[in-house]
């Protein structure tokens, strides 16, 4: 645990970056398979609407890599 603060904060801000598996519930032709993976190393929002959404794949896994807190206000670093 980090040392008491002497005020307290508004908000905390936390950064997680986790690793999403997901399985895409239909088959795919060679070239819907070609675009999905060119979707997902150069248009990743894309990516996530037309191939990870909810309707199409499914969520197998998450795995949390690491938290950080972020400073939000640029002065209080009570927590490094």
């Amino acid at each position: 645990m980090g040392e008491q603060v002497d005020t307290p904060q508004d908000k905390v801000f936390f950064k997680v970056t986790k690793v999403v598996t997901y399985e895409y519930d239909y088959p795919m032709k060679e070239n819907e398979l070609y675009d999905c993976r060119q979707d997902a190393k150069n248009e990743p929002s894309r990516f996530m609407t037309m191939w990870a959404n909810e309707n199409d794949a499914k969520q197998t896994g998450e795995e949390i890599l690491s938290i950080d807190v972020v400073e939000g206000d640029g002065e209080n670093d009570w927590f490094e």
